[in-house]
């Protein structure tokens, strides 16, 4: 059952490893569900390679540092992340904000070429979709998922891509995965790229959540298990 999953779990989180060590096939599907999530790309005119740029709210910083070591490799010499604080005039609340950019490398161009058309960020088309494995996915409700309490189910904020880049996602989860997933309408005054509103998510049903759990709890930073209903 999902409570008796739930129990497991917590438990074997306690001794979980805080920076695990990912093969270059791995790093790739953890690029994946960060561009996915709250990763982009930037390519300037004058290189010919894309640099990788990840942020995260201060509430997430052990999340984030674990991401800022994975991508150590990438930094130029002696880099630091930047903490950025800004105030909301809306709310009169103030916010920091963490982020690092990486240097500008052909893996990153290789990404930049599936994501992006127009600087514009798109979903690569089915074909390309392989690298959306469990770790990936994970990282993908790390950085963007949201469990519903009421309903027991997962959100997926796909709010900035067009409604056929969130249904191919969707299509994709179900195929894959079995994950039973509905596309509902975002709130209203959200707008993606393309300048539609009421744009897509995609929910993934409480019937598919311990399914959800067993693939992606062993890539889960502890700190977000509660994403996943845990």
């Amino acid at each position: 059952s999902a409570y008796k999953f739930s129990t497991i779990a917590k438990n074997i989180s306690q001794n979980k490893v805080q920076n695990p060590i990912y093969d270059d096939n791995e790093i790739k599907e953890i690029i994946f569900g960060c561009l996915l999530g709250d990763g982009s790309l930037e390519k300037s005119i004058n290189s010919k390679n894309a640099r990788f740029k990840f942020s995260q709210s201060l509430k997430a910083k052990e999340y984030f540092l674990q991401q800022y070591l994975l991508f150590k490799p990438y930094f130029t010499d002696n880099y630091n992340y930047t903490n950025y604080n800004y105030l909301d005039k809306r709310t009169n609340k103030s916010y920091s904000t963490l982020s690092f950019s990486t240097k500008a490398l052909p893996l990153f161009t290789m990404f930049y070429d599936l994501f992006y058309l127009n600087n514009n960020k798109k979903i690569p088309d089915q074909e390309n979709l392989k690298l959306l494995t469990p770790l990936a996915l994970a990282h993908w409700i790390m950085q963007d998922g949201s469990f519903h309490k009421n309903s027991k189910g997962i959100y997926l904020c796909t709010d900035y891509f067009n409604s056929s880049d969130t249904l191919r996602l969707a299509t994709f989860l179900t195929k894959n995965f079995g994950l039973k997933c509905t596309t509902p309408k975002a709130p209203k005054g959200k707008i993606n790229t393309t300048g539609e509103e009421k744009n897509l998510r995609i929910y993934i049903s409480a019937t598919s959540l311990v399914q959800v759990q067993t693939l992606v709890f062993k890539h889960m930073h502890p700190s977000f298990l509660y994403k996943i209903g845990l």
